[in-house]
């Protein structure tokens, strides 16, 4: 796969049957009706199965076998930084000037402690396939301010993002912007995300210049939100994670495939946000905090949402080894399949510019280091495939937490080709 020039059609799909033969396919894994404790039908038209959280479908592939569920030990201090950071600075002292956002199927009933939350979609969507694009940086030349020129007509996933090198890191954090577009194109989807990245090439890891981009990012973690109405049947925000083994040539969303072992019985993959932010009249915006990290003493790689453990990726499914990261992708990227032969309409982030002022902004992006503590990472380089349209930029350290807020997106049109 060409990275940011190609995309992946992968199948989220969960189908359901009758209640006595119920199966819950998804990317050729299932729930039995047995494994369920609860179902909530949400007046959105949601439906969450509570599953058993030893009974959830990564548990039951082959990989898994003999696998036994980790637990978050969020009592480290030096995780609190990146796993909890709503409750303000690292004292938790000061609360963050940002508004928070819940599920829009919390408001109909919760899981019960023991089972995780498990999308279903009707069998109307039984045909449907959804449209997410590869995260990976590979496609995009590795060079200062990286510009990505394709000339040719083809489906392709528009980039506005930037880079911390300066690792290695064990995690990252940010606070992620609830916006929902105002224009998505058919089939096409504008998302939001930070992802972590690795090299293989351990003699590149042992002696490199600091800010270097690695010569390759096989490894690679990824938690964001994405709107698309034809991927998710709304326009909202909704929660996803990622992953892959080869620099993004395959890769798995969600529970496509296994992977991605959930612990939380509070947040659902695949979900929308409750009071997403309107680019239409730039109404304040809610943020959902989010982090990727490794907590002293564990190896898999925990996801956070809103302070909230949701689930980790755990070192077995990577075939290389995957202890740390040495490159942080932050920003926006929007699938543009060329309606009509030109550049797509879908916005990206509130669909403003960083130069024009009143662009969407990423919240204090923070990193941990190899030795456990937490450090500012300004990121110096960024990589951006359409700047007429969506761009990126560093807005400087945040007033309020630490990091660095970064400003990108852009309102696409046709005039990108221009």
């Amino acid at each position: 796969m060409a990275g940011a020039a190609n995309f992946f059609v992968l199948s989220l799909l969960l189908v359901a049957t009758t209640v006595s033969s119920l199966q819950l396919v998804q990317g050729g894994l299932h729930v039995d009706a047995e494994d369920i404790s609860k179902t909530i039908k949400s007046k959105n038209g949601v439906v969450i199965d509570c599953v058993y959280i030893d009974k959830q479908p990564t548990l039951k592939h082959p990989l898994f076998k003999d696998h036994k569920v980790q637990v978050y030990k969020d009592s480290a201090a030096t995780a609190r930084p990146i796993g909890r950071r709503l409750g303000g600075f690292v004292d938790g002292t000061r609360a963050p000037p940002v508004m928070q956002v819940e599920q829009e199927w919390r408001r109909s009933g919760s899981c019960p402690v023991g089972t995780v939350p498990i999308l279903r979609l009707p069998k109307t969507a039984a045909t449907n396939l959804t449209v997410i694009p590869s995260l990976s940086p590979s496609g995009l030349p590795h060079r200062d301010n990286a510009m990505l020129d394709d000339s040719t007509n083809s489906p392709r996933n528009e980039f506005a993002v930037a880079y911390g090198l300066d690792g290695p890191y064990h995690g990252a954090s940010a606070f992620l912007p609830s916006w929902r577009p105002t224009k998505i194109e058919p089939q096409e989807l504008s998302a939001t995300s930070l992802l972590i990245a690795a090299t293989v090439d351990r003699d590149w890891i042992s002696d490199h210049p600091r800010g270097t981009f690695p010569p390759d990012t096989t490894n690679q973690i990824a938690v964001g939100l994405a709107a698309s109405e034809y991927t998710f049947g709304n326009g909202d925000p909704n929660l996803y994670v990622y992953y892959t083994t080869d620099d993004g040539k395959s890769f798995c969303v969600n529970l496509d495939c296994p992977g991605f072992v959930q612990t939380s019985n509070e947040i659902a993959l695949g979900t929308s946000f409750i009071n997403g932010g309107s680019s239409k009249t730039y109404d304040g915006v809610p943020y959902v905090s989010v982090s990727i990290h490794i907590v002293p003493g564990q190896q898999q790689w925990w996801v956070t949402v809103n302070d909230t453990a949701i689930g980790y990726f755990p070192q077995l499914l990577f075939p290389t080894s995957f202890p740390e990261s040495f490159l942080n992708q932050v920003g926006g990227i929007v699938h543009d399949t060329r309606p009509n032969g030109v550049h797509t309409d879908t916005v990206m982030g509130n669909g403003r510019l960083p130069d024009d002022g009143g662009a969407a902004v990423v919240k204090a992006y923070l990193t941990v280091a190899a030795d456990g503590t937490y450090k500012k990472d300004m990121p110096v380089k960024f990589g951006v495939t359409a700047p007429k349209c969506y761009n990126a930029a560093v807005l400087g350290e945040n007033l309020d937490l630490p990091g660095y807020d970064i400003a990108y997106g852009g309102p696409g049109g046709s005039g990108c080709d221009m």
